[in-house]
């Protein structure tokens, strides 16, 4: 004979998949009934048995899947930045900042960027019980990128130009400077000539009094007097 626990188990079996195969999609069997399930950026109000419906999710909260939970899940916080605002049916997507690198697929913390020029970064994956991504990074030296001393060759070189440059910009400053400085000065003594005074080079060109003046055209009003007697005498 069948034992009779046995019996039992079977008939729970059988009872269990009749009702689940009488449920239609988007239904779970609850307590042996068929229960509705709630979508994406709900939640269930009450139990399968109360038949409540589903309710929105608030803001700061989310529902990613059909469920039965009566409740949404709290979104993520961001170490540093957020790549990905949370929504009703989405969870925070998180990054981190320039220098820093995400710890896991959830970038749940950052940790710092140690290579250094000349070094490729490599990373590992390695998945966790509960589906969480680690990531692991190492540094290796990278053979395609030249040493840091002739990667600054031409930042060098072009320091130097730019040094030329500008110390011949001021030499040519200077010299067109100096030019119109000296133009101006000739153009100054051009329009302002030194006026020469004349030095007379005989006594009779300096000018006589009026006392002067007079006895000397008396004496030769008498010279011309006496030559004239002398003249007639003759």
């Amino acid at each position: 004979m069948v034992p009779r626990s046995l019996c039992l188990a079977l008939t729970c079996v059988l009872s269990v998949c009749t009702t689940a195969a009488a449920c239609g999609n988007g239904q779970r069997v609850v307590d042996g009934q068929c229960c509705d399930l709630c979508p994406p950026g709900t939640f269930m109000k009450g139990l399968c048995s109360e038949q409540k419906g589903c309710g929105p999710c608030e803001e700061g909260f989310f529902s990613d899947k059909y469920h039965l939970f009566g409740y949404c899940e709290k979104c993520r916080s961001c170490p540093q930045e957020v790549s990905v605002k949370c929504t009703a049916t989405t969870d925070t997507k998180c990054s981190c900042r320039s220098g820093f690198l995400c710890s896991d697929n959830l970038c749940s913390t950052c940790e710092n960027n140690t290579c250094v020029v000349g070094e490729k970064l490599n990373w590992t994956n390695k998945t966790l019980t509960d589906g969480l991504i680690k990531y692991s990074y190492t540094c290796e030296p990278q053979r395609d990128v030249l040493p840091e001393t002739q990667r600054e060759g031409p930042d060098s070189n072009h320091l130097t130009l730019s040094i030329v440059i500008v110390l011949l910009s001021l030499t040519l400053f200077v010299s067109v400077f100096y030019g119109c400085m000296m133009n101006r000065g000739k153009h100054r003594e051009y329009n302002n000539p030194v006026e020469i005074v004349a030095v007379p080079n005989n006594a009779s060109n300096f000018h006589l009094s009026k006392e002067e003046s007079g006895l000397e055209l008396i004496m030769q009003e008498e010279s011309k007097n006496s030559n004239s007697l002398s003249l007639q005498r003759l």
